[in-house]
């Protein structure tokens, strides 16, 4: 389990994340819960950046229909928000939920996608931790899935952190963005 700490110093534009947007796929606004006898708690909002929840890939220096090795998906994340009463922190944990295509490109191998977690407030980056997931096309699977290892988030358990996101998305190319922006799937 990785775990890190938001740090509240250096911000950087959010359009660094991936070159785009900061539109969660997730509308929810971030609102703290109402106080309780026992304590206060500030729990941050946890979704899937949407212009980074899909990507398409193909051999390199095409995008025709032959060319594609997959199409992949974020499909959601999942967790909780404890308070952890002696110091005062939030501990957000979650895991993020994948699946993928086996394009005609691709023949069955074992693909492994880059993503991010990044912590966010308002436009500006917290921090940006990158990791991979590794899919496996069982036999003639035309599909895989994969649930990610888990990822821990501590943060102060102040109303600062009611207005931080933690949002999760695929680690993609200008062109492979361009592409997911014309090319909408589906179901999304």
């Amino acid at each position: 389990m990785k775990q890190f700490t938001a740090p509240l110093l250096s911000l950087i534009s959010l359009a660094a994340i991936a070159g785009c947007a900061s539109t969660p796929a997730s509308s929810t606004p971030a609102t703290p819960p109402p106080p309780t006898a026992a304590a206060q708690e500030y729990c941050p909002q946890v979704a899937v950046l949407q212009q980074t929840q899909v990507r398409t890939t193909f051999l390199p220096g095409r995008s025709d229909v032959a060319a594609q090795i997959t199409t992949a998906r974020i499909t959601g994340v999942a967790g909780a928000c404890d308070l952890k009463k002696k110091k005062n922190l939030l501990e957000v944990k979650f895991q993020a939920g994948f699946a993928a295509s086996n394009g005609p490109a691709n023949q069955g191998a074992a693909i492994t996608l880059p993503y991010f977690v990044a912590i966010t407030q308002g436009d500006s980056v917290i921090s940006k931790t990158d990791y991979s997931i590794a899919l496996t096309f069982n036999g003639n699977a035309s599909t895989a899935q994969a649930t990610s290892k888990p990822v821990t988030v501590e943060l102060p358990n102040t109303p600062d952190s009611a207005t931080i996101q933690i949002l999760v998305g695929f680690e993609m190319t200008q062109d492979e963005l361009n592409y997911a922006a014309t090319h909408p799937v589906i179901g999304q």
